[in-house]
């Protein structure tokens, strides 16, 4: 079986995301690789899927974030902005302030790029 690196992620969130693709037949492999993953206090596993199986497990990971996202004021398109130092302005992620970029750091809530 042929198996691709799709993340890696905490040993707690990589457990729930195999059981919740193991309900859709989709088999995940958490694996520790000392160049990815860590141990102590934030344990992270490297998770490997069938590159066959990617499509469900995309659509899977994507239904589990919109959940994560309901009941809150959350604009996804900001979340996923990128900060642009040759841009004259750039919106917060996390506060959704917008500021010039000539300024590494959000002067609303601290945020630094």
């Amino acid at each position: 079986m042929d198996l691709v690196k799709i993340a890696v992620m905490g040993l707690n969130e990589a457990k729930q995301f195999q059981k919740d693709c193991s309900v859709k037949d989709i088999e995940l492999v958490l694996n520790h690789d000392d160049a990815s993953c860590t141990r102590g206090c934030a344990v992270t596993v490297e998770v490997h899927a069938k590159e066959t199986d990617l499509p469900v497990v995309q659509e899977i990971y994507s239904s589990n974030y919109m959940k994560l996202l309901e009941g809150h004021d959350v604009d996804p398109e900001t979340l996923n902005a990128v900060f642009d130092p040759s841009a004259e302005s750039a919106t917060c992620p996390a506060c959704g302030h917008t500021f010039s970029t000539t300024n590494s750091e959000c002067p609303d809530c601290g945020l630094m790029f």
